[in-house]
């Protein structure tokens, strides 16, 4: 059985996150679609990477990864995205030429996957494009944005150059009143951002990753009231977005121990794309709460070398690290030592399934990423049978490939140029 690729091509939308989306076809029309995580450029290697792969078996899933990796030898991690929309691109039109869904060609036993809700602060929405630099939409005067934290467009959102001043939606009332509301919808898991402004927030500490006193205690305030909020049944984590220098992410580690979570996410530059793994094991050492990483990492190689690290939680975005079969490997290697993997997910409802049907076969999946909660048309863009998350899961169904498509009309509504 051969099944040879005719075609391959890009489009990248600017949502609350860019998302670029990937298309191969194979025979008589037939084709699958795939995602990359952002970067700058993804659509300008559209015309090589259609060299790699038009006539190659879309059944050789191994070659056709090695040849991209090969070819990408000198070009970077950026490539990596294109390479991993292309692979989820693949399972989706093997899965529509054969008839199956994803998780079956895998071999998956576990149909429903548990989804966390990104709920950022008390509002739950803020849109970058690929450099985390804000931009602004015509859909976004609907949603309920983030629209007075930042002071200036010209700083990325995230990390110590962001220059920020505090506002009503950073209050301990306005997160649980998020979190209530979240609940209330199904959700039994949450993940808010702490590093966020406070009213006791100085530019120079910002710029050194450092927190006052006043500042730790008020970002644990929020973080009791969500926890009084929502009761102790309910799984709560936090992002901290690399933002902290060691000794201050120690101390605010410390301050939520109280507060039972999950995890706590990114606490130090340690993970960045260049990364730092000691600085990782330093802070494991002093932190009780579970350390969680993960989204900026490619591939099981670097993933094999967090172990050392003491991180307990891995999350590997699976439309960066190497699509559907990279998701796979490192589930692997976390159930040989029982830890837990819990997809990061910015993407699109396309990427959003790439994760879902591979957790269908990996031992220790804990809770996969919701980051799209408050985009509106989010569950528009995709067309399938039902809507995708309900109650707080995936239920993964009998449908071919990923079990959805992308609803072309609505596509077009949204970014007029659209063209798979």
């Amino acid at each position: 059985m051969e099944l040879k690729i005719k075609d391959l091509k890009v489009f990248t939308a600017q949502a609350n996150f860019e998302w670029s989306f990937v298309r191969v076809y194979g025979e008589n029309g037939i084709y699958g679609t795939g995602e990359a995580g952002p970067a700058p450029g993804i659509k300008g290697m559209e015309e090589e990477f259609r060299r790699l792969v038009v006539n190659e078996d879309a059944f050789k899933i191994n070659r056709i990864e090695q040849k991209l990796r090969y070819a990408a030898l000198y070009g970077g991690t950026t490539t990596y995205h294109l390479i991993s929309a292309i692979n989820i691109a693949i399972y989706d039109l093997l899965g529509k030429y054969l008839n199956l869904p994803v998780w079956r060609l895998l071999g998956g036993d576990r149909e429903l996957i548990r989804v966390y809700v990104d709920a950022h602060g008390g509002k739950g929405l803020e849109a970058m494009n690929a450099l985390h630099l804000p931009v602004s939409l015509p859909w976004l005067k609907d949603a309920e944005i983030e629209n007075k934290r930042l002071a200036t467009t010209s700083n990325p959102v995230h990390g110590r150059l962001s220059i920020e001043k505090w506002n009503e939606d950073y209050t301990p009332e306005a997160y649980s009143k998020r979190a209530k509301r979240l609940v209330d919808e199904g959700f039994t898991a949450l993940k808010f951002d702490l590093d966020v402004p406070t009213p006791y927030t100085k530019e120079y500490n910002i710029r050194s990753g450092d927190l006052s006193l006043k500042d730790i205690d008020y970002l644990s305030d929020i973080m009791r009231a969500v926890r009084e909020t929502v009761g102790d049944e309910i799984d709560l984590m936090v992002d901290l977005h690399w933002r902290f220098n060691l000794n201050t992410a120690i101390r605010l580690c410390q301050a939520l121990k109280p507060y039972r979570l999950r995890w706590i996410e990114d606490p130090v530059p340690a993970i960045m794309t260049v990364s730092n793994f000691d600085e990782l094991e330093l802070l494991t050492k002093s932190c009780d709460s579970p350390i969680a990483t993960g989204e900026n990492l490619y591939t099981i190689y670097q993933f094999k070398d967090l172990l050392r690290t003491g991180v307990k939680i891995w999350t590997p975005d699976g439309v960066k690290c190497g699509g559907i079969t990279e998701l796979r490997r490192i589930s692997e290697l976390a159930s040989m030592y029982d830890i837990e993997v819990s997809p990061h997910n910015t993407a699109s409802p396309v990427g959003t399934m790439a994760y879902a049907n591979a957790m269908s076969v990996a031992n220790t999946f804990g809770v996969m990423e919701f980051h799209g909660h408050d985009v509106p048309f989010w569950h528009e863009m995709a067309k399938t049978k039902r809507k995708i998350i309900e109650k707080g899961f995936i239920k993964l169904s009998e449908e071919p490939g990923l079990g959805i498509d992308l609803d072309e009309a609505v596509m077009r509504k949204y970014w007029p140029d659209y063209d798979l």
